[in-house]
């Protein structure tokens, strides 16, 4: 009994831990975009273009799901970069938030088994007690 709860107050300790990490990783200051880059490639309709021939002409473009509607827009070259480092810490915020998710429904599933184990040694040391109580009135 004392081993199980031991494991789980550990296992406990260890998700508090990492939700700890995780929280400190969302203080963080950089911007956040909601959106990706990705490289779009598409035929520009003249007849004598090295794309009439299957070599596409790529276009970096940004889908963006801010606002009311999503749009894709094509940013200026020089701005790319930004927007790459936007979005891939969106996308890392949002994976951190699913994790914390995660370990806070695993922290209140050992937080019901803890309250499961004490429940059952308190019941047993009232029994216990009940137990010595009744030998103790019978002996009078």
């Amino acid at each position: 009994m004392n081993n199980k709860l031991s494991s789980l107050r550990a296992k406990l300790n260890q998700r508090q831990k990492q939700i700890e990490q995780l929280l400190n990783d969302f203080k963080g200051r950089p911007p956040l975009l909601p959106g990706s880059l990705y490289s779009l490639k598409r035929r520009c309709g003249k007849e004598n273009c090295r794309c009439a021939q299957g070599q596409l002409h790529a276009t970096t473009v940004l889908s963006y799901r801010g606002g009311q509607n999503p749009q894709t827009v094509t940013p200026p070259a020089e701005q790319i970069e930004s927007l790459r480092k936007m979005t891939d810490e969106y996308r890392r915020f949002r994976t951190a938030r699913a994790q914390l998710v995660r370990l806070q429904r695993q922290m209140l599933e050992l937080v019901d088994q803890l309250q499961g184990q004490r429940v059952q040694q308190g019941e047993r040391e009232f029994r216990r007690m009940r137990a010595a109580s009744s030998r103790s009135r019978s002996r009078r």
